[in-house]
């Protein structure tokens, strides 16, 4: 069932890319994907952990998340929070014959051009419950050529502006 619904959330991220591409000025895409089950004005304080995400991409995506959820009213503590973020990186081959590559660790004699999905899935749960309270995603097509590499300074204000799009709907702390 968990597999089927994240196949299915998968081929909506697709579509939704697909259909937009044309007017969507931010190179990433961005899905909400659960609102607002929560105590909203209750929560001032966040913890914050990644899962699978790559390396050389936690320092800044975890900074341009933060500065998007911050401007919802609440703060980052690790200690001691209302309510826990994840960070899930997803990767999404788009060739089954690319199944096995990995594209950060990749040979320099595999000459082949890479398709795939990048995704960041986001949840929020309460701490003391567990109950998620929120969900969204972020997501982009990527086709990587050998020898190509992530331009981190292009890259960071995309992660912000994608953040702060599927946040929009996160009720802010008044």
């Amino acid at each position: 069932m968990i597999k089927t619904a994240k196949n299915i959330v998968s081929m909506v991220v697709i579509a939704t890319l697909l259909s937009s591409c044309a007017g969507i000025t931010s190179q990433i895409g961005s899905s909400p994907l659960l609102c607002c089950p929560g105590d909203y004005q209750n929560y001032t304080e966040y913890g914050l952990r990644t899962e699978g995400l790559p390396l050389f991409l936690r320092d800044y995506v975890v900074a341009e998340f933060e500065k998007a959820f911050d401007e919802k009213g609440l703060s980052r503590n690790d200690q001691a929070h209302d309510i826990e973020v994840v960070l899930a990186y997803n990767h999404i081959n788009l060739y089954s014959d690319q199944e096995d590559i990995d594209p950060f660790t990749r040979m320099e004699s595999l000459n082949v051009e890479l398709s795939y999905i990048a995704q960041i899935n986001i949840e929020i749960a309460e701490t003391a419950t567990r109950k998620r309270v929120w969900a969204g995603a972020i997501s982009r097509i990527h086709q990587v050529t050998p020898g190509e590499y992530m331009h981190e300074e292009r890259a960071r204000p995309e992660f912000y502006k994608a953040f702060a799009r599927v946040l929009e709907n996160y009720p802010a702390k008044e």
